[in-house]
């Protein structure tokens, strides 16, 4: 079962009759059919989306009679998509009460009536990326542009930042950012689930954090590493070129410790000079004799 499967699952046990959700559910996933009767229809490819939608739909209108059908759509995946065909008198009414012949936009500003709309509109026709996987993905989908407009307006009404894309003949709504998600899956009322994709972005976030650290560290003592080659060098040179009864001792001192500890970091040397030889000695004191070292070396080569 599919991450998306289990985040509807979780919205499922959800018991609460909201019109605003039946209103998202049928702008998105139903349509009126004339013939010698009107019918509304709604379909969808979760059975247990269907039998919400019928439940949404008594709350509201209790003598509603409906017949459920199914048929696979012979895919790679052999999808089974639901059907429920509305009786005559609540499809007129759905009609009416829920203006489905025309293009009407989203108009109340209570929160829990959005978080419903946004609830119904991801149950038939949203999905989300397994938080396991490389990238983070939500989508709202949909062929109206009305309805992504007003999923999109809605969504950033809670600051969510979301953005619209094209995929073939349908519009998307959709969210990237994985904090973004988990607060979208939080605010329409996943539970369950989220404890899976919080533990799970968490994990990848500690194992990210640690190659970071590793790669950094690494990069650090490859930097550590060239920079003593060369001061090594530099010594090297002096050793043999230079009139080292000249040479100023602390000098002499930092010369000996590298000699000695070949691969150590500055902080490394640092620790074995303020022991052994100066305690006052700085980082940033180190540094400048290694680089006088450096100008001895260049002005002994000019001559």
């Amino acid at each position: 079962m599919s991450f998306s499967s289990d985040v509807k699952n979780d919205l499922l046990r959800i018991n609460e009759n909201n019109p605003s959700e039946l209103k998202a559910m049928l702008d998105f996933s139903s349509e009126v059919i004339f013939g010698k009767e009107l019918k509304v229809i709604f379909s969808c490819n979760n059975l247990g989306v269907t039998r919400r939608f019928i439940s949404l739909v008594k709350a509201e209108y209790p003598s509603m009679s409906f017949e459920l059908l199914s048929r696979v759509i012979n895919r790679l995946d052999n999808r089974t998509i639901y059907s429920c065909e509305v009786d005559l008198i609540t499809s007129k009414m759905l009609v009416e009460d829920y203006s489905l012949l025309v293009s009407t936009d989203f108009s109340s500003e209570d929160e829990t009536d959005k978080v419903a709309f946004l609830r119904g509109a991801f149950l038939v026709k949203g999905s989300v990326n397994d938080p396991g996987s490389k990238t983070s993905h939500l989508e709202i989908s949909s062929d109206s542009e009305n309805n992504i407009l007003t999923c999109q307006r809605i969504l950033n009404s809670f600051e969510f930042d979301a953005r619209i894309s094209k995929r073939k003949n349908n519009l998307i709504v959709y969210l990237k950012k994985k904090q973004a998600i988990g607060d979208f899956l939080y605010l329409i009322g996943v539970t369950h689930a989220m404890e899976y994709y919080e533990n799970t972005i968490i994990t990848k976030e500690i194992a990210a954090t640690a190659k970071r650290t590793i790669n950094l560290d690494v990069a650090n003592q490859n930097k550590t590493n060239l920079a003593a080659k060369e001061q090594l060098k530099t010594i090297e040179y002096l050793e043999y070129n230079y009139p080292l009864e000249k040479m100023d001792s602390k000098l002499l001192m930092v010369m000996k410790v590298r000699k000695e500890n070949r691969e150590s970091s500055l902080n490394e040397l640092l620790d074995i000079i303020h022991e052994e030889y100066d305690p006052f000695l700085t980082k940033s004191g180190l540094n400048h004799r290694f680089r006088k070292l450096k100008e001895l070396e260049k002005e002994h080569k000019a001559k």
